[in-house]
């Protein structure tokens, strides 16, 4: 059977791509829930909604000064065949991320001189020593966009991977060596989180042999691609996305202090799973998708299975091993999972047939569904958060991962009805 399972994957690229990333995407799951246990001893609960709350900050500010540019290249790449030429891209769309962390590093020291919640959490200057390395969180998105669409898995699960289990092994280091310290934690946590990122990211941009020739020419090729393509997605994705990461800022809002944060952000990460699965193979498959006249039912079958195999898994191991590893102060994180892993999966099967629609280059239609979701997120957030804090947001999840689901399936019926 292994001898059959390895002429399979050594015959089907595509097989061996799903196997590989989803394998460094499982492997990241249990490092990730490791390193926040010794993240969480160390911090405590309010220090692990500060850490978390600081993460939201980046990610909103990513979404928001980012201007599809990303989209744009990942556009760039997908429709192009020629080694040199993506190698001009990805030369292009780094001068471009520079451009981005200039503008987005004076809107956040702005937002941390003047924003009352973030004073009032006592944060702000911890904000402004961090924002000079912002230009780390705007790796992160340069790398997972352009990619998928350049089919680079290999160095796409090193830049998932080395950086989590490098993480890993610092923080361990951290709670070592530091618990006892008067070094204000937080500090201690978020400096060699940064540094980890730092040295994997460094040693990638060096492996993938970046040129600025013809640099101009690239320039101009994705401003036009994000005239009809990049700034329509990234519309949609300030909408939805956006609104989704607004979530942990408005607990932080409503709260006394960010302990909610860490509890809701605990809960959604025990639910990875069930979104990383549709990712997966959504993305391994992004290029062929674009050349296939509908999702293949094989695919999809695949990823139906492997969601609900991994939704019961959740509700079995949640329970047991949070009482045992993070103790009677996160047993609201248990309830809290299983309120949003029917949203989180709705949520995942959503991204699959999205994915499928961006590799055909349907921008608008991608804009539109995550405004309407983006809008449903902001409203039940509104809503639930206010009254219910962290519980009020896990309702959010839920309700919006279905409206996303339903939205986007009816594109999806639509174009093909339009293509056929």
């Amino acid at each position: 059977m292994i001898k059959s399972l390895q002429k399979l994957l050594k015959a089907n690229p595509r097989a061996k791509q799903v196997v590989g990333l989803f394998s460094v995407n499982i492997i990241g799951i249990p490092v990730g829930i490791v390193t926040s246990i010794v993240i969480i001893r160390y911090l405590g609960a309010q220090g692990y909604g500060d850490y978390r709350f600081i993460q939201s900050i980046f990610s909103i500010a990513i979404l928001i000064f980012s201007f599809g540019f990303f989209q744009a290249g990942n556009r760039a790449l997908v429709l192009n065949t020629d080694r040199q030429k993506a190698k001009e891209y990805y030369g292009a769309e780094l001068i471009i991320t520079g451009g981005i962390f200039m503008v987005m590093s004076v809107s956040l020291i702005l937002y941390a001189l003047f924003d009352h919640n973030i004073k009032e959490k006592q944060l702000n200057v911890f904000l402004l020593f961090l924002i000079p390395f912002g230009w780390v969180f705007l790796l992160q998105r340069y790398f997972e966009v352009l990619f998928q669409a350049d089919n680079q898995i290999k160095k796409l699960s090193q830049v998932r991977l080395y950086p989590t289990l490098g993480f890993l092994f610092t923080a361990a280091l951290v709670y070592f060596i530091f618990m006892d310290s008067q070094i204000n934690k937080l500090v201690v946590i978020w400096t060699f989180y940064i540094a980890t990122q730092i040295v994997v990211y460094l040693f990638v941009i060096i492996k993938l042999e970046v040129s600025f020739k013809n640099i101009r020419t690239r320039l101009n090729e994705i401003w036009n691609y994000n005239k009809s393509y990049g700034f329509n997605v990234y519309l949609g994705s300030l909408f939805g996305i956006g609104f989704a990461n607004l979530t942990e800022l408005l607990i932080s809002y409503f709260g006394i202090n960010n302990s909610g944060v860490g509890l809701y952000s605990l809960a959604l990460t025990f639910t990875l799973p069930l979104s990383l699965i549709p990712n997966t193979i959504a993305t391994t498959h992004y290029k062929d998708f674009s050349e296939a006249k509908s999702v293949p039912r094989k695919v999809f079958l695949l990823t139906a299975g492997l969601s609900f195999a991994a939704l019961i898994g959740i509700w079995l191991l949640v329970g047991p091993f949070v009482k045992i590893f993070y103790g009677h102060e996160f047993e609201n994180v248990i309830v809290l999972n299983f309120i949003m892993s029917f949203g989180v999966i709705a949520h995942g099967f959503a991204d699959f047939f999205n994915r499928y629609l961006g590799a055909n280059g349907q921008g608008k239609a991608l804009r539109n569904s995550a405004f309407l979701v983006g809008v449903s997120i902001l409203v039940f957030s509104l809503v639930f958060i206010p009254k219910f804090g962290e519980y009020g947001a896990a309702y959010t999840k839920l309700i919006s991962g279905f409206v996303y689901l339903g939205i986007i399936i009816f594109y999806y019926i639509r174009f093909l009805k339009r293509a056929n």
